[in-house]
């Protein structure tokens, strides 16, 4: 019985680790772009979701992803950064703004065709979240707030 469930362990490992990765090819006007603008770009990989291709790649020692659309346009570029790491006009308007009590969970900067710099805010509350995007200089261009999903305590 032991040789058995180790001969089955072997095989469900084989099978589920074994396979290769799916290689997803981007549209080329995506490749083209991503490769236009990032020139010294390391890419990783390439993702595919039902709307929208994603490049994972490295740019100067950070982690970066290009989101594009099915037909290769470009919608954003983004990259995680600390919350110290925001311009100080952001920063100021976060603390003077009605999410000041709030805590922040994870800061963002992203690049669009609009904007060459945005910063997407997340906070939280117990009861909420939000995320915030701030123009450089402060300006809270859009803010989308959810209420948060309520955890269920387990008896012990």
């Amino acid at each position: 019985m032991r040789n058995f469930i180790a001969a089955l362990l072997l095989a469900v490992g084989i099978h589920a680790f074994g396979q290769a990765p799916t290689v997803v090819t981007p549209p080329a006007a995506a490749k083209a772009h991503l490769a236009q603008r990032y020139p010294k770009a390391n890419v990783k990989e390439w993702k595919q979701g039902a709307k929208l291709y994603r490049a994972v790649f490295m740019l100067k020692g950070e982690k970066h992803t290009a989101v594009y659309t099915t037909e290769g346009t470009w919608v954003r570029t983004e990259h995680d950064i600390s919350k110290n790491e925001l311009p100080g006009a952001v920063a100021r308007a976060l603390k003077a703004g009605k999410y000041a009590t709030w805590k922040i969970d994870d800061v963002e900067e992203h690049a669009t065709p609009e904007h060459a710099s945005l910063f997407k805010v997340h906070v939280e509350t117990e009861k909420e979240k939000a995320e915030l995007f701030f123009l450089p200089d402060g300006k809270l261009l859009k803010e989308e707030v959810k209420a948060r999903k309520v955890k269920e305590k387990k008896d012990s």
